[in-house]
This record gives C-alpha cells, sequence and structure tokens, in this order.
C-alpha cells in the first residue's frame, strides 16, 4: 500500500512538473525568442501532446520544431541555424529555476546561456562556469605545451563555446569546435594547429548540485 501512493505520489508530481514545463514555454517572453510568437507555440504544444509533427512556420517563414518535451527539459530547433533547449532545475530551497541555452551556427555553433525563475525573471548572479582554454586540453605533453599557446590565442580570440544540457540529469557540456583553431594564425600553421586540437581537445562538463556548478571528471 505505501509503494502504490509513493507511486501515485511520484506519477502526481510528473504530470505537475510537465505541465509546469508546458506553460514555462508558452509564456515566455517574446524578447527571449522573437521568432516564435505565444501562439506558434502553444500551437507546437497541442501537436506534440497528440503526437503529431510538432512544426510551425516562424517569423522567417521557416519551419519550426520541437523536437524533445519532458517534465524537466524541452528542445526546440527554431530555425535552420538556431536551436534552443530549456532545463528545469532543481535547488536546496525547492524553487525550480529554468536554464536557457540559444545556439546559434554560423556556421559554427556558438551559445548563449541564462538563468530565469519560473516566470522569465532573470538571475543575474548565476551563471555557468567559464573554463580557461587549458583546461579544454587536460591531456596535452609537456613537449606539445608550446603549441598550445598558439591554440588558446585561436580559442580566445574567438569564443566560440557550444553548450549542451541533457535532457535527463542536470549536467552541461561545454564544447569548443575544432573550426575555431587556427582562425587567426598564417595559412602554414592553421592545419598542424587544427590537428593537435583533434587530438587532445576534450568537452567539459559540470553538474548543477542544487546550488553551484561542480566540474565533472
Amino acid at each position: 500500500m505505501k509503494r502504490l501512493i509513493l507511486f501515485l505520489f511520484a506519477f502526481h508530481f510528473s504530470l505537475l512538473a510537465f505541465a509546469q514545463m508546458n506553460e514555462v514555454f508558452a509564456s515566455m517572453p517574446d524578447s527571449l525568442l522573437p521568432l516564435l510568437p505565444e501562439k506558434a507555440r502553444r500551437d507546437m504544444l497541442d501537436f506534440y501532446q497528440n503526437h503529431l509533427e510538432a512544426k510551425v512556420r516562424n517569423r522567417l517563414s521557416e519551419y519550426a520544431f520541437l523536437d524533445t518535451l519532458t517534465d524537466t527539459y524541452l528542445r526546440l530547433t527554431s530555425s535552420k541555424a538556431s536551436t534552443v533547449e530549456i532545463k528545469l532545475l532543481q535547488t536546496s530551497d525547492s524553487l525550480p529555476i529554468l536554464a536557457l541555452i540559444r545556439t546559434v551556427a554560423a556556421p559554427i555553433r556558438d551559445s548563449h546561456v541564462e538563468f530565469y525563475d519560473t516566470l522569465w525573471h532573470r538571475l543575474p548572479w548565476l551563471r555557468l562556469p567559464v573554463p580557461t582554454t587549458a583546461e579544454y586540453f587536460p591531456a596535452v605533453p609537456d613537449s606539445l605545451r608550446p603549441a598550445l599557446d598558439l591554440v588558446q590565442r585561436s580559442i580566445d580570440d574567438l569564443r566560440l563555446v557550444e553548450v549542451t544540457v541533457s535532457p535527463d540529469a542536470p549536467i552541461f557540456t561545454l564544447q569548443v569546435s575544432a573550426e575555431v583553431i587556427g582562425a587567426p594564425l598564417a595559412s602554414e600553421q592553421t592545419e598542424d594547429i587544427k590537428s593537435l586540437a583533434r587530438r587532445f581537445l576534450c568537452p567539459l562538463r559540470y553538474r548543477w548540485t542544487g546550488r553551484e556548478f561542480l566540474a565533472l571528471p
């Protein structure tokens, strides 16, 4: 009997969270998602919940797709060159917050991450860690460290980082594209630097603990 009560409670909570994510997406300010007005977003949700293809025309007359929707996660292809992820994060004081990740491919993917409460009030005090360039290269041998200085200059000049979040866990992944490596360098150096980057460049992961971001090995 106790197990049944716990199951029903968990199921009820899941439904509430799912409904909350629906409303969070529908009530998102147009300034944060100018390509899709509220009516288009609500149409998407209706299509998705009725097991139909959740696509609508955006303000560029391109198709936008609602790719994934769970009780804590939403992923949207808002245009040919942009995606949006929303992740519901629990906190130590039980007040959930939202991570909003907007990524543009032009053509290298670059992300902008902000945090909000569930009424879309921005939380400027909360930020994702900004790792140093060297942290993306944890396994570079000492003999190649001088070449890393050139790589660092390439990354720091452009500072293009793609951020994604797991649908199933509060884990954020930061990835620098090897295509940005060598951009400011002479052409004869570029391929050598890109080769180094492809060998040693690693994504970085951070888990939200409810109070802070913790780097994962």
